[in-house]
């Protein structure tokens, strides 16, 4: 049989009182502040006790059961504090020795709400819900947040890896076969905004739009994309494709290799760099070629979790950049010896966080030069084999919040979320 949900305010007092919650504790005599242990899941000092108010709540407010994880439940904690009026006033949650929070009680008189007798809204009335009003989506994103793997993928999601290097919090190899498209949920690839959302649109009907296309980008913990792939010869552009493979792809030069080939020990697709046919120029062509058939095993470059990683196998060096356009003459190498962090969906996250205050908007491809050093001196179109690829999650996200402008995504509560999923990463 079901429990009434408690209300927040009374239930929460009640705890603090208690001093039964390490850490949650008044911090004056007043009784108007209080603070709360906000310790990130990933710090090597982490353990259960940091989460005993957010399970707490999550099993008073969910029938007597905790669904989720412990970032579930933090994260339902923290909105159920924002409906209710509670308002951060120290942010400390990167203090090395006491990470936490400090949050003001409501004033009662200022919200006009009367604790004894008003119920506490549903689970479905939340920040984020109320920002997702009106795109049927509510239910669904609160079943994919509580919802737990059968055991078999909880044992591949346990062995956390990059590549083949194990780090915490990673997935290994979250592969999605390619024509899977359908299946992944990710965005389609339109070049604008769905719906006709610019140019009349309601306030806050794209900043909506916005938040329900950047959740379809995300499975837990993990972030979800395709690859798109263009490769140059000297600056001409000499093949396109898109790879619906969320787990990566390797760069390899196998002219054999029709489309794309998945390899079943890494879970990455092979995609094949193509000759260099007829050239005008047959220097050029001899030195393409050269560094074509020293490729050897290629380049990976994938996403582990919320990271994307690369790492070179074969015998030519590879250097990256977020911009083609890069000056800064300082070349950043591709690492053979392991797999390396290139970019992070937080990362992302906070350049859209940038955009909307005003800055430049965040990159969503990377820029690949083979066999020479680069960025220096000369372009990246005078470089002989370079190979761009775009995240396409990214860059629908971005050509949206672009095309839409950065005061259409001026919404309270959009920036909360995305200042959430920063702190879930």
């Amino acid at each position: 049989m079901s429990h009434p949900k408690p209300l927040l305010k009374p239930w929460l007092w009640a705890r603090i009182d208690s001093g039964k919650f390490p850490g949650v504790i008044w911090t004056n005599s007043e009784k108007t502040e209080f603070s709360i242990p906000w310790k990130h899941a990933l710090r090597q000092d982490s353990s259960d006790i940091d989460s005993l108010i957010f399970k707490a709540w999550a099993e008073v407010s969910g029938n007597g059961r905790a669904q989720g994880d412990a970032s579930v439940w933090k994260r339902n904690f923290r909105s159920a504090l924002r409906a209710k009026g509670f308002k951060m006033v120290s942010d400390n949650k990167n203090d090395a020795a006491n990470p936490h929070k400090v949050f003001h009680w409501p004033d009662e008189s200022a919200s006009g709400e009367d604790t004894a007798y008003l119920p506490e809204s549903s689970a479905s009335q939340d920040i984020l819900q109320e920002c997702l009003k009106g795109l049927n989506i509510g239910p669904a994103a609160e079943a994919t947040a509580a919802f737990e793997p059968p055991p078999e993928q909880q044992q591949l999601q346990n062995q956390v890896a990059i590549g083949g290097c194990a780090l915490p919090g990673q997935q290994q190899y979250p592969v999605t076969f390619e024509g899977a498209a359908g299946e992944t949920g990710l965005p389609e690839q339109p070049a604008r905004p769905i719906g006709g959302a610019v140019g009349g649109a309601c306030d806050g009907q794209l900043a909506a739009q916005f938040l329900h296309t950047m959740n379809k980008t995300r499975d837990g913990d993990n972030f979800k994309t395709h690859f798109r792939i263009l490769v140059y010869y000297r600056g001409v552009k000499v093949s396109e494709q898109t790879v619906e493979n969320e787990a990566g792809i390797r760069l390899v030069y196998s002219p054999e290799l029709k489309g794309t080939v998945l390899d079943h020990e890494s879970g990455l697709s092979l995609v094949s760099l193509p000759t260099p046919g007829v050239m005008l120029d047959q220097t050029q062509a001899n030195l393409t070629q050269r560094i074509l058939d020293k490729l050897g095993d290629g380049l990976d470059l994938g996403v582990s979790s919320h990271v994307v990683y690369g790492q070179r196998r074969g015998e030519i060096k590879a250097f990256w950049s977020f911009s083609k356009f890069d000056q800064n003459q300082q070349p950043q190498e591709v690492s053979k010896l392991h797999p390396q962090v290139l970019y992070q969906f937080r990362d992302f996250v906070r350049g859209i966080l940038d955009f909307i205050n005003g800055k430049d908007s965040p990159p969503c491809s990377l820029f690949f030069c083979l066999g020479e050093k680069w960025p220096d001196s000369r372009p990246w179109e005078k470089k002989l084999i370079t190979v761009e690829v775009v995240l396409t999650s990214m860059e629908f996200l971005k050509n949206l919040a672009v095309e839409g402008g950065a005061s259409s995504l001026q919404s309270v509560e959009l920036q909360m979320s995305l200042e959430e999923m920063m702190e879930l990463y």
